[in-house]
């Protein structure tokens, strides 16, 4: 009886032991991530957020006004959020500001290429 004893602690501490793997990545809710021919349509609510963007004064809340009416931006502030942090604020004003700038403006840099991209994509099928 002793020899199962000393074999479960053995196991135990062997377990205890072995290099911890990373946490599992949790991957943001499914929403659309791809820009699509109605994102076109809505450059004028890019125009905005790069102006608000460019006022020294403007917070988090005005930011996150403009990225709620593009859908493809709140869902890749979101995605890049849990990419980062692990798990999603639970506002997208939040999110905005825990990102800071300098990322915000990495993701909106991606989605305006995108844009650039499908749109000249667009203009060779014609």
């Amino acid at each position: 009886m002793k020899r199962g004893a000393a074999d479960a602690r053995t196991a135990a501490a062997s377990f205890r032991h072995r290099p911890s793997s990373p946490p599992p990545r949790l991957r943001a809710p499914c929403r659309r991530l791809d820009v699509d021919a109605t994102d076109l349509e809505r450059l004028d609510v890019l125009a905005a957020l790069l102006l608000t963007l460019n006022d020294p004064r403007a917070s988090a809340i005005s930011v996150s006004r403009h990225v709620q009416d593009l859908e493809v931006l709140a869902a890749r502030i979101e995605h890049r959020f849990v990419q980062l942090k692990g798990s999603p604020a639970p506002r997208l004003t939040e999110q905005i500001a825990l990102l800071g700038n300098r990322e915000l403006e990495s993701i909106l840099l991606g989605l305006l290429e995108d844009v650039v991209t499908l749109h000249s994509m667009l203009q060779d099928d014609r």
